[in-house]
């Protein structure tokens, strides 16, 4: 309890007491006397007693209750949620525990809400909300909108925060990725009430509503993030931070590093070090571990896996930095130090949630594994054994063709799956060139054929292959479309003659 509300009870106390026994003198005296007359005794009077003993208790109560916010929003840097408020405005005294909000340098106004006409937090534009006992962190966005950078972004900032003003506080930070189906409700809830939770996600933020968090989500462009925090908090979202790729693509870094530390209200020492830490970071990011760049990951990639349609994209920008040189900078930044100092925070070390611990050698090593094995988008080996390369045999071709009328065009991963000896990649490469060659030679007139081709589009979709796609004119006509340029190709059809 707060010291200027236990005196205000004492004061209380004594009043109450006093009052007690003035009145109880006074009645006796008063008893004494009308016994002498025969009069009744005053009953009215000791009520009225009563009245004044309790409206002065309470009055004094309440204004201690007063003298106490005003003594906390003067002195200190605590302030009240509209919760919170309203208990001191109902003479319910200061809660417990307190909570932290923003630091002291944060000027933080109380405005009264014109629908329930509480108090509310006025928070300056681009100031965060400080997350800390009971109040999570949600950092979520679209796949690959830089939601991981956000996230790092995030937990790296509110642990600078953390140790310039509640230091022991920094271990309760728990950093986690929360995927469709997990029990992000259990998640919440458990643990310790000093636990400040920071959890990425591409979760619909609708889901996470109910709970006390603080959102920071990313869009694409300026005019997008803007509709998009709006949008978040007419629906009653916390909302701190909207990222977009415009700006980091307009000034990097450096431009998001001074965002972050403007909003947590961070010296320019702490600003300066998140620069040196992501610079080097974000090259990390792009050319090592398991959510490496695409383009990057299928130049590493062995040929009979490699995307066609990534092909002309090849990723110089990672190609022209030594990894290891990177890798070993980063771990020699100040704020790498820093981190791993702390058990919790050390998964902010790592390209993603995903990777494993750096050593100076484990983008190299990772990349090295990705040229000779493959590996998928969870870091998990390819086949490559049974893996042929080169012309199609007929058996080969005669499985593909049962695949195609039995899975359909739209299905080449379940083709691929039933010859065991060709890529989903090399399949899709083989029907394109398929296709094209029975649409040239006249052969789109068998029934079943047409039958297969349609089966996407009649289930609502086009078909797409590389470069090219099936779709339908106006007149229903089934034709071949560029996507590049949307335009169809006019395809020159010759008929077998007969002596073929």
């Amino acid at each position: 309890m707060h010291p200027l509300s236990l005196c205000s009870l004492i004061l209380a106390a004594v009043t109450v007491g006093w009052l007690a026994a003035k009145s109880k003198s006074g009645a006796h005296n008063t008893e004494r006397s009308s016994r002498r007359r025969n009069d009744p005794p005053p009953a009215a009077a000791s009520i009225n007693t009563r009245l004044i003993i309790v409206m002065a208790s309470s009055i004094s109560f309440l204004l201690g209750s007063h003298l106490t916010l005003l003594f906390d929003r003067s002195t200190t840097r605590f302030s009240w949620t509209p919760d919170e408020a309203n208990r001191m405005h109902m003479g319910m005294g200061p809660p417990m525990p307190q909570r932290l909000r923003p630091s002291r340098n944060i000027d933080i106004d109380r405005i009264e809400h014109p629908d329930d006409g509480l108090l509310h937090e006025k928070r300056p534009p681009g100031k965060f909300p400080v997350a800390i006992e009971g109040k999570h962190i949600i950092a979520h966005g679209k796949p690959r909108t830089a939601s991981t950078l956000l996230f790092n972004m995030v937990g790296v900032s509110n642990f600078l925060y953390l140790m310039r003003h509640e230091p022991n506080l920094v271990s309760y930070i728990e950093p986690k990725y929360i995927k469709y189906g997990q029990p992000y409700g259990e998640y919440l809830r458990e643990g310790p009430a000093e636990t400040t939770k920071i959890y990425k996600t591409h979760i619909d933020l609708e889901k996470f509503l109910r709970y006390d968090a603080v959102i920071f989500t990313t869009a694409t462009t300026s005019k997008e993030a803007a509709a998009i925090k709006s949008s978040l908090e007419k629906q009653g979202h916390d909302v701190a931070y909207v990222q977009d790729m415009e700006r980091l693509k307009g000034g990097g870094i450096p431009r998001i590093a001074h965002d972050f530390a403007f909003g947590y209200d961070l010296p320019k020492d702490d600003e300066e070090e998140m620069v040196e830490y992501f610079s080097k970071w974000e090259i990390l990011r792009q050319c090592c571990g398991e959510q490496m760049s695409k383009y990057w990951k299928n130049d590493l990639t062995p040929e009979v896996y490699k995307k066609v349609a990534l092909k002309d994209h090849p990723h110089p920008f990672c190609a022209d930095h030594d990894i290891d040189e990177i890798e070993k900078g980063f771990m020699e930044t100040k704020l790498y130090s820093k981190l791993d100092a702390y058990p919790n925070m050390r998964p902010f070390n790592k390209p993603s949630l995903r990777d494993g611990e750096l050593n100076g050698t484990y983008c190299s090593s990772y990349n090295q594994r990705i040229k000779t094995q493959a590996l998928n988008f969870y870091g998990q080996p390819l086949p490559m054994e049974n893996i042929r390369t080169g012309n199609w045999t007929e058996e080969e071709h005669s499985i593909f063709l049962e695949g195609l009328k039995r899975h359909g065009s739209s299905k080449p991963s379940k083709i691929a799956k039933m010859l065991e000896t060709r890529t989903v990649m090399q399949v899709y490469i083989h029907m394109k060139d398929y296709i094209q060659q029975q649409i040239q030679s006249g052969n789109d007139d068998d029934d079943e054929l047409v039958k297969v081709m349609q089966r996407p589009a009649l289930e609502g979709g086009d078909l797409a292959i590389g470069d090219l796609a099936l779709a339908y004119d106006e007149t229903g006509k089934l034709i071949l479309v560029d996507k590049t340029s949307m335009s169809e190709i006019q395809v020159q059809v010759q008929k077998p003659s007969d002596d073929t």
